[in-house]
């Protein structure tokens, strides 16, 4: 009899391992692309819905009656309840997670109209998340203490992923409705067009600003104005801390085009809004920054539209904004007070998507990979939405663990497009640390024949045409010490800049030539990590580590 319940026991506890692990690889498959793409595509439905039914499964074999002798025993026992516990924990998420799914896709495909409609759909959405965030706040994930080594690994894996997900779910909830009381209204955002031809930290350099403002679930964008026609008096607005110490000799309160100097738009941004008022006296409760790429992706959710005269879609917007609009012109004193067409065309895409019937999911899409990529940034005054939009990842600041590379224009022209950068890291160890090497080189392949607005020569910069000359400036983890950068003029600035170090140094590369920059630096411990912040370049950076080549298109981990 003994042995006969042995086998029982055997057989259903296989059965239970077997269907855990699927239901687990399922699960797998959910968490390893967390795309808005993905999230609202019917795969990832379909994927939780076999996880469940797995662990549904699994969960029937383990509660079988047989097993109930089992639980009473000292030690054993507190292994089978832990396992028992979270494998329910792990069927209860999937089952969450289907039904969050399937209630956010009835919401993303009825019928959408402008204004409104928008603002209750984006309320709802918060709701469905909140109340998804609470179904797995009381989900039960067993006993945690004296527990073998590979389940006590499991469990304390399956409870951070699990808050990892109560987190996004809370972020998410923020997010949307944050969004929702924006577009309600009535509140005016200062916008800031960036084009990523002239290239500054982090951003292309802000060519336009102007205002748009929001009311029921509408957004209006007035016309945009070329910044450089606003440079403000020399003290009319105080720059202090780390930008004044480590940029303040070209003063980024002053002129517009030199705000991002820093890639940490969480203080480029409110220096923005300051400077606004000091210039028209109007006050603004926030600042949005919208880039080349990012008229691109929206533009694959809005269609083509009709600016300056011509039909611009997904397909030719990043030529006729980073090129084809400045062929033919000469130095920009000539064409001084001509307005950049990322202003209008912007105005024409904001246009369109408020008069039809939106895609949510290709909007979506399209807000996302922006986001990811820099391409659009948010700043609030308001503290409750600020930290929606820190938590969220589109207020474009930095962390501790932060490392960029940055290439910042100086020689006013729109070379950029033809500066490809290539960064690689490499880590060994340093006694009880590690010495990490951040090598960029930098080829400028500028070709015959372009207008001198795109490749100069500039007035009053000492470069022929299609030389760039800029700076090489490197955002490290605020671990960081031994720091040097060779490859490179005197440096700049080496100091700390918001949770990071900063280093750059001056480069001047001629038409057909290049140039590696080396940044060598420890940081403590054997092993470590650092996150790779997006450039917003154009072409994107493209990093090595580790035998592994990626776009920087989207923070990144790297970690040995």
């Amino acid at each position: 009899m003994v042995a006969v319940w042995g086998g029982v026991l055997a057989a259903k506890t296989f059965s239970a391992y077997r269907h855990d692990k699927q239901g687990l690889a399922a699960l797998e498959l959910v968490k390893s692309d967390l795309t808005p793409g993905e999230l609202t595509s019917s795969g990832s439905l379909h994927r939780l819905e076999v996880a469940r039914a797995e662990f549904a499964a699994a969960q029937s074999d383990l509660s079988s009656p047989l097993f109930a002798p089992v639980t009473v025993v000292p030690v054993v026992g507190r292994q089978f309840r832990s396992v028992r516990a979270l494998s329910i924990a792990a069927g209860t998420v999937s089952a969450v997670g289907a039904s969050f799914l399937t209630e956010v896709h009835g919401v993303l495909d009825e019928p959408h109209g402008a204004g409104p409609d928008r603002v209750a759909s984006l309320r709802r959405l918060s709701a469905l998340s909140l109340s998804a965030q609470a179904q797995l706040a009381r989900i039960d994930t067993g006993p945690s203490q004296a527990l073998v080594g590979p389940l006590a690994a499991k469990h304390t894996e399956f409870v951070s992923q699990l808050d990892t997900a109560r987190r996004r779910l809370a972020t998410a909830a923020g997010v949307s409705a944050v969004t929702a009381t924006i577009l309600q209204g009535p509140q005016t955002y200062l916008v800031m067009a960036a084009n990523n031809a002239e290239m500054r930290a982090g951003s292309g350099a802000f060519l336009e600003v102007g205002v748009a403002t929001t009311g029921d679930g509408s957004v209006h964008l007035g016309d945009l104005a070329p910044s450089g026609d606003m440079t403000l008096p020399a003290g009319a607005v105080t720059v202090t801390g780390d930008l004044e110490r480590n940029w303040g000799w070209l003063e980024p309160g002053v002129d517009w085009r030199n705000l991002g100097l820093t890639p940490q738009f969480d203080v480029n941004a409110p220096l923005a809004a300051r400077m606004w008022t000091a210039s028209t006296g109007q006050q603004v409760n926030g600042v949005l920054a919208l880039d080349v790429a990012g008229v691109q992706q929206l533009l694959e959710a809005t269609g083509p539209v009709e600016a300056g005269g011509q039909t611009v879609s997904a397909d030719n917007v990043e030529r006729y904004l980073l090129h084809d609009q400045y062929a033919g012109l000469t130095d920009n004193s000539a064409a001084a007070g001509r307005q950049d067409a990322l202003g209008a065309l912007a105005s024409a895409v904001l246009r369109q998507l408020q008069g039809q019937s939106a895609d949510l999911r290709s909007l979506g899409n399209a807000v996302a990979s922006a986001v990811a990529g820099r391409h659009l940034m948010l700043w609030s005054s308001n503290s409750v939405d600020q930290a929606a939009w820190v938590a969220s990842g589109v207020s474009g600041s930095l962390t501790p663990h932060s490392v960029d590379v940055a290439v910042i224009n100086r020689g006013g022209n729109k070379l950029d497009q033809y500066l490809p950068v290539r960064a690689a890291v490499s880590t060994e160890p340093a006694g009880s640390g590690t010495a990490v090497t951040l090598t960029t080189h930098l080829a400028n392949t500028t070709p015959d024949g372009e207008s001198q607005f795109i490749a100069g020569p500039y007035p009053g910069v000492p470069v022929e045409y299609g030389g760039y000359s800029g700076l090489v400036a490197a955002n490290l983890p605020a671990g960081a010490t031994d720091i040097t950068m060779t490859g490179a003029g005197p440096l700049s600035a080496r100091s700390g800049e918001g949770p990071t170090w900063l280093v750059a140094a001056p480069i001047t590369i001629p038409q057909g030539a290049s140039a590696t920059v080396v940044v060598r630096f420890r940081l403590p411990g054997a092993h470590g990590s650092m996150t790779v912040v997006p450039s917003a370049r154009i072409p994107a950076e493209q990093w090595t580590f580790a035998g592994e080549t990626f776009a920087d298109t989207a923070t990144k981990n790297i970690t040995w």
